[in-house]
């Protein structure tokens, strides 16, 4: 029945993988916490002027739209950094209690082709952090995002170092319309050199602005070969500048000893409507797709008439959940799962077993008929006082008696 099929682009979530996922929201909440990141929360429901009077950060046919009673049109949250940036305005009053912000939250967007299918509806983890652009504000959000990834669990993380700043500066250079950089900038993120040649040849920019552009579809990989060959290329003031500040942020980071983390990459050129200097983003061994985007982004907030500079990320916790699956790495230790055979005699005995049991952090459930024990962790049966454990069934005493035997203490074992 139709009635009872999801909407496209959702998805249940059954108990495993919604322990999987709060344990891995967990983990990372502790962790912004330590870095003095302080919680907030967003409404669902934005205005959809909101969104239109930011121009180039979220395209209006990826919202899902509503109507509300006074005829205003509502959406539901399509991104999390632009209603942050509308609440630390608000709250301007406040601002020094609003300088490094984290969120938890379900970002909803209509997506294009196959990703619509599985993607409408996804969890978020991010951070915000509004501050005065001081180059080492972007070390430490950096370092933030490697943390946070090395916190799931996950071995060879990997984090792409780019710079919007330098391929803006650069592309100022062809003085084209802005529908022909935008060509440019899609060749350049697809890494499509065979098109972008073509591209270009059929338009009229300098040969060494070609050239340039082209060499930036290469320009990846260990971040000394990166930034030694860019020193070969014919700088304006802005793609100069841009580049200083990349090497300064991958000096850092190595003398912070994160260079195995790190990569560069100058054709990272994606979100450009977004992003004004550092960007990144962040992948793990085996998984195509980017875990975690952010960057540099001080245009954003003088939309909101908020003099302030700002840089954030978000992590993409339900791909964090198919990579945890996919590698059999579960971030969580689940309790001892202990079911209670119990009658209408033995019930109160029972009810009291299980609370105590409870209160060493144990999970109890109750069966009030005789059960197959092959389908049960630990089965507790009463009036006989006897516990049976991977098939092995003794007598216990006690509660204390009991829980030594479950090989449980305090919650841990």
């Amino acid at each position: 029945m139709t009635s009872q099929q999801l909407p496209q682009g959702v998805a249940d979530l059954y108990a495993q993988d919604y322990e999987i996922k709060q344990s891995l929201i967990d983990r990372l909440k502790k962790l912004l916490s330590s870095y003095g990141c302080q919680p907030i929360q967003t409404p669902t429901f934005e205005y959809y002027d909101l969104f239109m009077n930011v121009p180039g950060t979220m395209d209006t046919d990826q919202m899902i739209k509503l109507v509300d009673h006074d005829g205003k049109v509502l959406v539901l949250r399509p991104d999390a950094t632009v209603p942050i940036a509308r609440m630390a305005a608000q709250s301007n009053s406040r601002a020094p209690s609003l300088n490094k912000l984290f969120y938890v939250t379900n970002i909803f967007r209509m997506e294009s082709g196959e990703s619509d299918k599985t993607s409408r509806s996804f969890t978020q983890v991010g951070v915000e952090c509004f501050d005065d652009a001081h180059p080492l504000n972007d070390v430490e959000i950096v370092v933030l995002a490697i943390e946070l990834l090395k916190e799931t669990g996950m071995d060879h993380v990997q984090l792409e170092l780019g710079q919007a700043g330098f391929f803006k500066a650069l592309l100022q250079e062809s003085n084209l319309e802005e529908d022909k950089q935008q060509l440019i900038q899609q060749k350049v993120n697809e890494k499509n050199e065979y098109e972008l040649s073509r591209l270009l040849q059929s338009l009229q920019i300098e040969e060494w602005v070609k050239d340039q552009l082209v060499q930036l579809i290469n320009l990846f990989g260990e971040p000394d070969d990166v930034l030694s060959k860019v020193e070969d290329f014919k700088m304006n003031h802005g793609m100069n500048q841009s580049i200083k500040r990349l090497t300064e942020l991958v000096n850092q980071l190595k003398r912070l000893g994160y260079e195995q983390y790190i990569s560069v990459d100058l054709g990272l050129v994606n979100h450009l409507n977004y992003y004004t200097e550092t960007m990144f983003q962040g992948y793990i061994e085996g998984y195509g797709k980017p875990i975690i985007q952010g960057g540099r982004y001080d245009q954003l907030t003088k939309y909101f008439d908020l003099k302030t500079s700002a840089i954030g990320f978000g992590i993409y916790v339900d791909d964090l959940i198919n990579i945890v699956k996919m590698q059999s790495r579960l971030p969580i230790e689940l309790p001892k799962q202990v079911t209670i055979v119990t009658d209408y005699e033995t019930f109160p005995e029972a009810m009291r077993l299980a609370y105590d049991l409870r209160q060493e952090g144990l999970v109890v459930s109750m069966a009030y008929d005789q059960i197959n024990g092959e389908n049960v962790e630990i089965l507790v049966e009463l009036p006989e006082q006897t516990v049976t454990i991977e098939g092995d069934r003794v007598h216990f005493n006690s509660v204390a008696e009991l829980v030594t035997k479950v090989g449980w203490t305090n919650g841990n074992h």
